[in-house]
């Protein structure tokens, strides 16, 4: 295989021996195997197609290609896949809003094997000086049969795109044995740890808060394999009073020793305004609750996995809470008694904690199965109640709470425990819980906000909530999380919620998955990104799962302009106004291109600022 090797080194022969006898155990690696198939010939096509558009542009003569593609897109961008939405030669390049974290991305080809290929970014320079930008490669490794297009296990592993990473070889992958090996520093000595073991195989061997596993601080040279693309992940970050204007500059591609250097242009356009919280589409007036279940790290056991190091640990939960802001998951943080000293880093950072979600205080009474609730059940809820108010009203003056109780709960326990729910209409919390009918049929009345299991786009099931008023309403579970794909990952969270009339994204879940993809039976990791001793892990997905929220918060905007453009008496403004809800409602919510209708809502925004004399 050594067409598809990309210069990273075979393991070492222990682990290896290990590794093929669990390959002789789960040989079943049914798209692997394919993708194998379809690399013999699809790589020798690659190259020939891209060395006649080089000649074509005058280039014939380049050891290396360069496409400019899009960062979000439904691509599984591996070696062999040709980037048809890309450009060759093409500007790398971004807009973005004040404030704003925006991505963009390439790929290479090479014609032979290359090591210590160097990428440098130079500076940005534009109308207010320099903006920030943070440049990664794309880690393709073995996941799940299922990988990029479901949370469901499946039979065998597949080379899938995921990590976003500084230093590629902090994962080496073992294409003869279809493994990963994580790197871990030991005593300035390099060991590798075998993460993609087959449950009943010490699964969970690889510990990512180890603290000789860390990434690089910035982008460490790389391999190019011969005939095969890679992909990086260019994303910018737009300062809150970031000048407007474009900010231009290089990436400089050269081999070591090597005096010849190629450059890829690289642009990033930033807009004359900062994004709002999102808002829902039908319900202007209510905040898009924008999260995902177990977002919140709990700093004891992160203190705990980082060996009890007490000051690393601190720092990860740091991480991790700015990690969560900077990529728009603003209501992800939970404030609960026993982590209310978190409550200046929450504010710090710049969460908003209007709404926030919380702890009921209410003891769990175990009525699963039916039952009345007692009299002193009762007065324990209400005391609960009581102390939620208070504690609320003591730190988080004037904000909505919103707490939850049981999950996934049938109807004999809604019935059972809907009566204590008062206590808290009574002092203006919501209760709410994650579920299906039995909560509507039962307890419709009673709850304040509902993440309903079902996909996003399932109106008829979420239209009940929104009539009696219960919002926020999200989904969870159709699909989980899991899915690598950025693009499907932004739609689902995003657009196709909002337009859906959805006031809220809670899937279900976060952050707490394996590293190992092999690790369960019936469900693949669900994963949005992976927890380690530094924090949070970039992956493609992340980036997607922010796109999505600030996809929402871009027609946020645009729907706050319009109204605005209706209150001035000018009729043109009034006129761009309504052209751009008519677009709105025109959009086809699982049919859209997400690039074209960022880019449509941008333009709307800008005719309607320039009507106004913003």
């Amino acid at each position: 295989m050594r067409y598809l090797m990309m210069g990273l080194a075979v393991a070492c022969a222990g682990s290896a021996s290990v590794a093929d006898a669990a390959a002789d155990m789960d040989s079943l690696n049914t798209v692997w195997n394919a993708q194998k198939e379809r690399a013999k010939t699809a790589m020798p096509a690659n190259a020939a197609r891209v060395k006649a558009e080089l000649a074509a542009a005058g280039q014939a003569d380049a050891k290396i290609a360069f496409y400019a593609v899009p960062a979000m897109s439904d691509v599984m961008r591996i070696p062999d896949v040709y980037p048809f939405d890309g450009k060759l030669g093409g500007e790398v390049r971004a807009t973005l809003a004040q404030g704003e974290f925006e991505s963009a991305s390439f790929e290479l080809f090479a014609f032979e094997d290359m090591d210590k290929v160097e990428l440098k970014l130079s500076d940005l320079k534009g109308p207010g000086g320099t903006l920030a930008a943070d440049l990664r490669v794309v880690k393709t490794w073995f996941q799940n049969g299922n990988g990029w297009v479901s949370y469901f296990d499946d039979v065998g592993l597949k080379l899938t795109p995921e990590l976003l990473l500084h230093d590629e070889n902090l994962i080496d992958v073992d294409l003869e044995h279809a493994a990963n090996y994580a790197r871990v520093m030991k005593d300035g000595k390099a060991t590798k740890v075998w993460i993609s073991a087959p449950k009943g195989l010490d699964a969970n061997a690889f510990d990512p808060y180890d603290p000789g596993f860390r990434d690089a601080d910035v982008i460490q040279p790389v391999k190019l394999a011969k005939n095969a693309f890679k992909q990086f992940f260019l994303t910018f970050h737009a300062a809150k009073n970031q000048k407007p204007g474009v900010y231009r500059g290089t990436i400089t591609i050269r081999q070591s020793n090597n005096p010849n250097s190629q450059t890829i242009p690289v642009a990033a356009c930033v807009l004359p305004f900062e994004l709002p919280m999102p808002r829902g589409y039908q319900k202007y007036d209510q905040l898009y609750f924008y999260s995902c279940m177990g977002a919140m790290p709990n700093r004891d056991q992160l203190i705990l996995r980082c060996g009890n190091d007490k000051k690393r640990g601190e720092a990860s939960f740091r991480n991790w809470l700015q990690s969560l802001y900077d990529h728009s998951v603003f209501h992800g943080v939970t404030l609960e008694p026993d982590n209310v000293d978190c409550l200046p880093l929450l504010k710090e950072i710049g969460f908003p904690l209007n709404p926030i979600s919380g702890s009921c205080m209410v003891p769990w009474f175990g009525l699963n199965f039916g039952g009345r609730m007692s009299f002193q059940q009762l007065m324990s809820a209400k005391d609960g109640a009581e102390k939620c108010k208070a504690f609320y009203d003591k730190y988080v003056p004037g904000s909505q709470i919103l707490v939850g109780h049981g999950d996934e709960q049938g109807t004999a326990f809604v019935t059972a425990h809907r009566e204590f729910f008062k206590y808290f209409n009574e002092k203006g919390i919501k209760v709410g819980c994650a579920g299906h009918d039995a909560l509507m049929l039962k307890g419709g009345y009673a709850y304040g906000y509902y993440p309903m299991g079902g996909s996003p786009d399932t109106l008829e099931k979420a239209r009940p909530w929104h009539e009696i008023g219960n919002e926020p309403v999200g989904f969870y579970a159709s699909q989980h999380t899991g899915s690598e794909n950025p693009q499907f990952v932004r739609m689902q969270h995003g657009m196709l919620s909002y337009l859906s009339g959805l006031t809220m994204t809670f899937n279900y879940e976060f952050a707490i998955g394996s590293w190992n993809d092999r690790v369960n039976e019936l469900y693949k990791p669900m994963v949005i990104t992976y927890s380690c001793g530094d924090g949070l892990m970039e992956t493609i997905q992340y980036a997607g799962f922010r796109e999505g929220c600030d996809d929402i918060r871009y027609a946020t905007y645009l729907k706050s302009l319009c109204f605005e453009a209706e209150k001035s008496g000018k009729i043109n403004a009034s006129i761009a106004a309504r052209k751009a809800l008519h677009y709105l409602a025109l959009l086809k919510r699982d049919k859209m291109d997400l690039n074209a209708v960022r880019a449509e809502m941008i333009e709307y925004i800008l005719k309607i600022r320039a009507e106004l004399g913003l």
